[in-house]
């Protein structure tokens, strides 16, 4: 009987070791750095857009708006975590984008989109006028609604000469992936992302 005593005290002291390495391996996202947070979801968002077959981003160009808030369909400044968000979406939407062979405009080099103090807005534009002038074959536009604890993103790849939607994804941006206000500022209409 003394066996299956000594058996049992192994056994649970082993169980109990597990338990106590499972317990401080770190999990979530709230542990992970805003600029983690943010990379993840960016890439989840670019995944989501690049799974449709009809979306041929390495052969035709893109071009890539400041996403706008779906209330107004324009770009404000937010007095919150979020007030930088369309302006990072768009920014590192065409550096993700570049990563994975994608060709991308630069609309702020070209006439074909005119560009406001804040902000570059698709969604209010003739499409037929873009398509006349710039030198893409497909936008990348989307809309931010703030809910509790975040923000949702959807993004939506449009194929200019038919106005079909060919591509699209959606994502939640946690307030933990935004960076705050003393890290990000917008000088000359480009965003600046301070060092510490």
């Amino acid at each position: 009987m003394n066996k299956f005593y000594t058996v049992l005290l192994v056994t649970c002291m082993g169980l109990m070791g597990c338990q106590t390495l499972d317990s401080v391996t770190p999990t979530g996202n709230e542990e992970q750095p805003a600029t983690a947070v943010f990379d993840n979801k960016l890439s989840s968002l670019i995944t989501g857009l690049l799974k449709s077959e009809k979306y041929d981003y390495r052969n035709k160009p893109t071009l890539i708006t400041t996403f706008v808030w779906a209330d107004t369909l324009t770009y404000k400044s937010q007095p919150n975590a979020f007030r930088f968000l369309g302006h990072q979406l768009a920014e590192s939407m065409k550096t993700e984008l570049v990563q994975y062979s994608a060709r991308v405009v630069e609309h702020k080099a070209s006439k074909a989109v005119s560009i406001s103090p804040n902000a570059s807005y698709f969604l209010s534009r003739d499409i037929k006028e873009l398509a006349s002038k710039a030198q893409a074959e497909y936008v990348i536009a989307g809309t931010i609604t703030e809910l509790d604890g975040g923000a949702m993103v959807n993004a939506e790849v449009i194929e200019i000469s038919s106005s079909e939607i060919v591509g699209a994804a959606r994502e939640f941006f946690p307030t933990s992936a935004a960076w705050s206000s003393n890290q990000v500022s917008l000088r000359n209409n480009m965003l600046h992302r301070e060092g510490k």
